[in-house]
């Protein structure tokens, strides 16, 4: 091919010869076409026999724009049989009024500038419509006064490796979309134009399949007409549905040449004459389960069947969106599992609590109620005990579709854990009165028989409900109240529901009064212990428990640790009371022994002020001779905050608890200021990371990090590694993974009552070992 370029700093045309186009026109006699005057014009026709053998263009053009010369590779582009049909004609004659202005554009400057341009690129649109990439050089002819008398150019056809580069780069960016989860119609719609950007003539367009796999709707047309697009819409699956519809059917690709004739397309015939579309090629894509999930289609404004370049395309069209939609389909499913039940398929408490906060708040501002129902199944282990787990998994299956039925999806319904369901009830249905229907209708669905194969059953719930702004603030509270109602059901016989109440106004006690009922309380026997199972997360088995405290207060209900630690570690009253839950653990860990129930170690929290408090070791040691407990199935349970604030006397006093045998635990670790000067300079046996680590192990690669970072180095220095907060069972399959032994959380029990414990123990859930295998 012929190659010219520009000398720096001269105005004179070189051919790869190393001659100067002048030089190489003067020795074949061609300089008798420059005139003194300002036209261009050659003469010599075996000069121009010689051009029209290269198979670049090579034209020159006077200073008005108008071709002077062309070879026959510029006429045969633009449809012209002979180059002298060319001469005398400017670009806007000859070509699209776009293409033409910008030809015109560009050498205008080049004249005006007097400088050539090398080697840049222009689109070429014949009138045809076949675009093509020009690779051009232009080049100021000068006459002897040095003015501009035109320009002189060279063009080399660059359309097949600027495609290849446009197809390479549209491939690259709908792979970087699907990998970067761009919404699928942005992905498909880049598919589309770029496979649009190789062919001349062509239009495509993406369809996918329903769900039922029996219709078609159009995913992405960008350039097909608009109706249609339209009239497309919910295209049946059938053996004679066009090319799409008929592809799908027939799970192969389908290539009609005249869409007017073929048989394929004869009920569709007056719909299609007033499109300019003769030509429709549809090839099919699969998913990975081998369902077909849609189809690419092609349509040509011609009658013709594709190329085998464009056979092609289609096929790595069709592959490519295989890859987006199978994607799309696998992060929806993602979604669904992050954010609902398995089992039911109600929602979970993934986005619970951060939707309830945005009701309450919402509530807070325009007076609307919004109320939380707590619904827990009584006895619920009876049922898997009784029948299986196979049978109660059906149970808990039909509980929800019997909430759902009750209010018909008006209210959210979620699956808070076990046998456990909260629904958010917001505006009018939010009304006490509403709330007492509400919860009426809800156990009377519940209770009613269950029948699954041969086995007929009742199964009965406790209730509880607490609206805002009425019973709570925030949505803590408001949820804590509900939970409380629901507790007070159960505690007044089961099978039944609660609205919450205040039973004591409280602005008519204060601190001072409530020091007084716990004084009383303690004397009164008020405070009841509820225990936390710890399982070993690889046998299955209970190994240890956490001793919790609950207060029975005469006129508030059931008070939790919270409502009233505080006030107790302010006052000292903690002393006694953990004198108290001591006591009682140690006490009820020996009375399990005796029933002759495996042996376990209990935890029981130590407070700071206890810690402080000398008589703490001689509390330890009589409670043990009195109870009969051995040392080593007591455990205790200490802050690393605690242990910072008076380093020296926690390691004598630790030491001295080692001595008898105690276990010692670390709790919440990870939240303190000294984690690892912690681990470093006091016995432990034990540590347990916070729960705050564990609630988003299944969204946040931090927290897993840290949490797999724990668990290493506790191993590591010979100690237990207990995970609290445990919920769900990604969590538990995460822990397992690295080598966690111990588990505590609501996926595995809550706090429940001694005899519910002395239940459970001896029985397993099934360890990941059993799971995965």
């Amino acid at each position: 091919m012929t190659k010219v370029t520009m000398l720096a700093g001269e105005n004179h045309v070189h051919l790869t010869n190393g001659k100067t186009l002048a030089e190489e026109l003067d020795r074949i006699n061609l300089l008798d076409h420059l005139e003194k005057g300002d036209q261009l014009h050659l003469s010599d026709d075996w000069v121009q026999t010689l051009f029209n053998n290269v198979s670049d263009y090579i034209f020159a053009k006077d200073r008005h724009h108008r071709f002077v010369m062309a070879n026959r590779q510029v006429a045969l582009d633009l449809g012209l049989e002979d180059p002298s049909q060319v001469i005398g004609k400017t670009d806007l004659e000859l070509h699209p009024l776009e293409t033409g202005q910008a030809y015109r554009d560009t050498e205008a400057e080049i004249m005006a500038s007097k400088l050539a341009r090398i080697d840049y690129e222009e689109v070429a649109t014949p009138k045809n419509g076949a675009r093509r990439w020009l690779s051009t050089s232009k080049y100021p002819v000068l006459n002897e006064n040095n003015e501009v008398v035109g320009i002189v150019g060279i063009s080399r056809d660059i359309t097949e490796r600027k495609k290849a580069e446009l197809l390479q780069q549209g491939q690259n960016k709908v792979l970087q979309e699907i990998a970067t989860s761009k919404p699928l119609d942005e992905v498909l719609e880049t598919l589309v134009l770029t496979m649009e950007s190789q062919m001349d003539g062509v239009m495509a367009s993406v369809m996918l399949v329903s769900e039922d796999g029996e219709h078609l709707r159009p995913a992405v047309a960008p350039n097909l007409p608009e109706r249609y697009v339209e009239l497309c819409q919910g295209t049946p699956v059938g053996p004679k549905v066009g090319s799409c519809g008929t592809a799908v059917y027939r799970r192969e690709s389908v290539f009609v040449e005249n869409m007017l004739e073929h048989e394929l397309w004869s009920d569709f015939w007056d719909l299609i004459r007033e499109f300019d579309m003769r030509s429709c090629w549809s090839v099919p894509f699969f998913g990975k389960d081998a369902r077909v999930l849609g189809t690419f289609g092609l349509y040509a404004n011609e009658v013709r069947g594709p190329t085998e370049h464009e056979h092609r395309l289609a096929v790595e069209a069709a592959r490519l969106a295989s890859i987006a939609v199978e994607r799309e389909r696998a992060e929806t499913e993602i979604r669904y599992l992050a954010n609902h039940d398995v089992l039911t398929g109600l929602p979970n408490r993934h986005d619970f609590k951060a939707k309830l906060a945005e009701k309450v708040a919402d509530s807070l501002q325009s007076g609307e109620p919004v109320a939380v129902l707590f619904v827990d199944l009584d006895d619920f282990k009876l049922v898997n005990d009784s029948f299986g787990h196979a049978v109660g998994d059906q149970v808990l299956m039909i509980i929800a579709e019997r909430i759902l039925s009750v209010h018909s999806g008006q209210h959210e319904s979620v699956r808070f854990g076990g046998d456990e369901f909260v629904l958010i009830v917001e505006g009018e249905h939010a009304q006490k009165l509403a709330l007492v229907d509400l919860m009426t209708k809800l156990r009377n669905e519940i209770t009613k028989t269950i029948s699954i194969g041969d086995l007929s059953f009742h199964v009965t719930c406790s209730i509880g409900a607490a609206s805002c702004p009425s019973d709570a603030e925030d949505a803590e509270q408001l949820l804590k109240n509900a939970d409380k109602a629901m507790f007070e059901a159960k505690s007044q016989g089961r099978d039944g529901f609660k609205l919450f109440e205040r039973t004591r106004p409280e602005k008519s006690f204060n601190r001072l009064t409530l020091l007084e009922d716990m004084r009383r309380g303690i004397d009164n026997g008020e405070f009841r212990l509820e225990y936390q199972p710890q399982y070993d997360l690889f046998s299955g088995r209970i190994v240890g428990a956490e001793a919790l405290v609950r207060w029975r207060h005469p006129f508030l209900g059931r008070l939790m640790p919270e409502d009233f630690v505080p006030l107790a570690e302010d006052s000292g009253l903690i002393v006694p009371l953990g004198r108290w839950v001591l006591f009682e653990a140690c006490r009820q860990n020996r009375e399990w022994q005796l029933q002759g129930l495996p042996t376990i170690t209990i935890g029981v929290n130590v407070s700071p002020r206890q810690f402080r408090d000398a008589a703490l070791t001689g509390d330890v040691c009589d409670t043990l001779e009195r109870t009969g407990l051995s040392a080593q199935h007591l455990e205790l349970e200490v802050t690393e905050n605690l242990l910072m604030k008076n380093a020296d006397q926690a390691v004598k006093l630790m030491d001295d608890f080692r001595k008898i045998g105690l276990k010692l635990a670390i709790d919440d670790f990870g939240t303190g200021y000294s984690s690892l000067i912690a681990l470093k300079n006091f016995p432990l046996t034990r540590l347990k990371i916070d729960q705050s680590f564990i609630r988003d192990l299944e969204t946040d690669e931090n927290d897993r990090s840290i949490a797999r970072a724990i668990i290493s180095l506790g191993r590591e220095l010979g100690l237990n590694v207990v995970a609290e907060g445990v919920e769900t069972a990604k969590q538990q399959a995460f822990l397992a993974s690295c080598q966690c032994e111990t588990v505590q959380g609501f996926h595995f029990g809550r706090p429940m009552a001694p005899e519910k414990f002395a239940a459970l123990l001896g029985m397993t859930f099934m360890p990941i070992s059993a799971q995965s295998g």
